[in-house]
This record gives C-alpha cells, structure tokens and sequence, in this order.
C-alpha cells in the first residue's frame, strides 16, 4: 500500500516597509497560476530548502534556488539589494485532484545574499541565501513572555556567569 503527498510552495516578497511587493511565485503548477487565499501566484520554477538548525532544532538558515535566468537573477538582486523580506506557504494538496488542503506552515525569512552555481563556463543555478528567521514556523503554539503568573517571582537585578 502506498501513500501520495503532493505539497505546494506560495512565495511572495515584502519590502522593509512589511508590503508586499513585486509577482507572487508557485512551484507546482507548470505554466499555470493558482488562487491560494484570493493572491493569484504565477509559475515559476523553484525550490525551497528550509534547512536544518545546527543545535536543537534551531533552523538559522534556508535557501530558495531557482534556474538562471534572466528573471531570477535579476529578481534575486533586487531583493537583496533592497533588503526584502521573503513569505514561504506550504501546503498540502489533494493527491487526486491537486487542490489546496491544508497550510503546513509559513515561514518568514530575511534575504541575506545570492550566488551563482557555475558549472564550466555556464551558471547553472541561482541560490537565494535566507536568514534570521522572524517568525520561522507559524504554529498554533501562542506566544508567552514571562511573567510573574506563569513563574513566580522574577529576579529584577543580577549577572548570568557561563563558564
């Protein structure tokens, strides 16, 4: 018995200025768009690597790599150049008719840098470099500061020693 997994990649840029800029991208449907949350996302051939933390599931870094042309390189230099921030939605599809199911995660990241895979004399491959996650995964898990309810009595003054 098998199992199918169809999963969706939704890319959009924002600016410093938390707007969204520029063409929403999807990685699935070839030569097509698709709706996802009334944004229409145009094909464009990508791959995201959410890479993994060096310590304890921390996840510092990731990439998105794309083919080398004119698009994409130019794409990719804006956005560095103008420090934007980058949006990934995955979601999963449908196996048998490839519509949208359910939101695996959102993960938004800070584009560090790009590079070029050169192969002989032709590049073969642009890497956006992504960093600094902002808000790496966005779970259902609420977000907690500390507080006197949550752990007693908080130190107001003191020194942390690692040694």
């Amino acid at each position: 018995m098998s199992s199918a997994y169809a999963f969706v990649n939704y890319v959009r840029f924002k600016t410093q200025a938390d707007a969204y800029t520029g063409t929403p991208y999807q990685n699935f449907s070839v030569n097509q768009q698709r709706t996802y949350s009334g944004v229409t996302y145009s094909f464009a051939p990508f791959a995201v690597s959410s890479g993994g933390g060096a310590r304890g599931g921390e996840r510092s870094n990731a990439a998105l790599v794309a083919g080398t042309d004119a698009i994409s390189v130019n794409l990719f230099a804006e956005a560095v150049q103008s420090r934007y921030i980058l949006e990934i939605k995955t979601v999963s599809l449908d196996p048998l008719t490839f519509a949208d199911e359910a939101l695996i995660s959102t993960e938004i990241w800070r584009i560090a840098s790009y590079e070029l895979a050169v192969k002989g004399m032709d590049a073969t491959a642009i890497t956006m470099r992504l960093t600094s996650p902002l808000d790496a995964v966005k779970a259902q898990i609420p977000r907690r500061t500390l507080s006197t309810e949550l752990v007693g009595a908080l130190p107001t003054s003191g020194s942390l020693v690692i040694g």
